[in-house]
């Protein structure tokens, strides 16, 4: 009704276009891309080879879902409509896949690609990125959690993930950890 009202109509006219609230909430959600869109452009300017661009996309990923959690489980995790999933569809295709976990395999090819992992341990790493984040996510997800807090979250998860990528690459391309790339860097 709110919605409806600052909009100029009725809520009547909003079921017209939308056929529930969730798939309204949906795409109310879908604003909160913006940061994360804007976080890899920024991003992506300072990585230098294919481990950076693999733990960088999952940093700038887990930076906004850990600060959205609510938008970010809608988003990625909630398709019990068919319908909301056609939107996401749309937005998992700049990734050449349209779920969660071949999002994150797509990024594993590239560093198979690279010579960096072998395809047996890249599915590995994508099993265990995946649950890895979903781990932490469920975590902000059940327990909330402060804005203060974020940052270190954040790296908790980055500095596991590392853990998960130093074992089962073949070739680390002088990549020593997403943070003390970054570090070095600067």
């Amino acid at each position: 009704r709110r919605i409806a009202k600052e909009l100029g109509c009725s809520s009547a006219a909003l079921y017209r276009y939308f056929n529930s609230k969730s798939e309204l909430m949906y795409y109310v959600s879908l604003n909160t891309l913006e940061g994360y869109i804007i976080r890899l452009n920024q991003a992506e300017k300072t990585w230098r080879g294919v481990w950076d661009i693999y733990v960088g996309v999952w940093y700038c990923y887990s930076q906004e879902a850990f600060r959205h959690p609510k938008d970010y489980n809608r988003l990625f995790f909630e398709h019990t409509n068919e319908y909301l999933g056609g939107a996401m569809k749309e937005f998992y295709q700049m990734f050449g896949t349209a779920d969660f976990w071949g999002r994150d395999f797509e990024m594993c090819k590239k560093c198979m690609k690279a010579g960096a992992i072998s395809e047996e341990n890249a599915l590995i790493l994508n099993r265990m990125s995946c649950i890895l984040y979903k781990g932490y996510f469920k975590g902000v997800m059940d327990d909330g959690i402060e804005e203060d807090e974020i940052e270190e979250r954040v790296h908790s998860f980055i500095d596991d993930l590392d853990i998960i990528v130093k074992a089962l690459a073949s070739e680390l391309q002088g990549y020593d950890g997403y943070f003390k790339q970054k570090r070095e860097k600067n």
